[in-house]
């Protein structure tokens, strides 16, 4: 019983904080999941639940989604891909992870201290973000990082970068599900603890998408680039 209500209690808090952003949801559950369930059980629930609420904020959000951006990021994402999966097989995760944790918290803390003004950034630099994404994806299982710091860093509304970034999350979802499902991933169990944490998953989009009102353009940046430098220091720990 106190597992199943700690279960619950953990997918409302990453669903809040995904509701508020846009993404973050694996940054919550998927370590905290980790307590109660297997990583092969705690992977799929996670990447179920965060596809509703990515389908759900992009639908709530697509006329600000900026459909180029988001192309071009998933497509350079597809290709960073295997080259992660041969960087694991050639770089032990642990040392891995600390160096791109290094890199995470260095760069957010810059842009948070130095509060630069954003500006716009060519399709390279989306490229980069979306190669670098899908390396992460492949090597670490967190290939968020990079499109998040991009969004942060583009003059657009919180809006367009919310729904731009939920629209990626939801189209790269979609695929790692898929995937999951043709391996076998997609159990009975993932099944019936999916349905059992949906009422706590709603409650959290709710919640979230409320106190998203009240966020400024600025406020929404800094708290991207706060949510990433969070999650450096957590890899960094994690593999000291």
């Amino acid at each position: 019983m106190l597992e199943t209500v700690s279960i619950i209690l953990i997918v409302l808090a990453a669903a809040f904080l995904q509701g508020l952003t846009g993404f973050g949801f694996g940054l919550i559950a998927l370590p905290l999941l980790g307590f109660f369930l297997s990583i092969k059980t705690s992977v799929p629930l996670m990447v179920l639940l965060a596809l509703v609420i990515s389908l759900y904020l992009t639908v709530r959000l697509r006329k600000c989604i900026n459909l180029k951006c988001t192309f071009t990021l998933l497509a350079a994402s597809v290709v960073g891909v295997p080259f992660g999966v041969y960087a694991l097989k050639q770089i032990p995760s642990d040392g891995l992870s600390i160096l791109v944790g290094i890199i995470m918290t260095v760069f957010t803390s810059h842009q948070l201290l130095t509060r630069p003004e954003p500006r716009q950034l060519g399709r390279s630099t989306a490229v980069f973000a979306g190669f670098f994404s899908g390396l992460l994806g492949g090597s670490l299982g967190v290939g968020g990082p990079p499109v998040i710091i991009y969004a942060a860093l583009q003059p657009w509304t919180k809006d367009e970068a919310k729904a731009t970034l939920a629209c990626f999350f939801a189209l790269s979802g979609l695929v790692i599900i898929v995937s999951q499902a043709l391996s076998g991933m997609i159990t009975d169990e993932v099944l019936h603890l999916y349905a059992l944490s949906l009422p706590a998953l709603l409650t959290g989009i709710f919640l979230g998408t409320k106190a998203y009102k009240h966020l400024s353009d600025k406020g929404y940046r800094t708290l991207a680039l706060a949510v990433v430098f969070l999650l450096g220091c957590m890899m960094i720990y994690r593999n000291i």
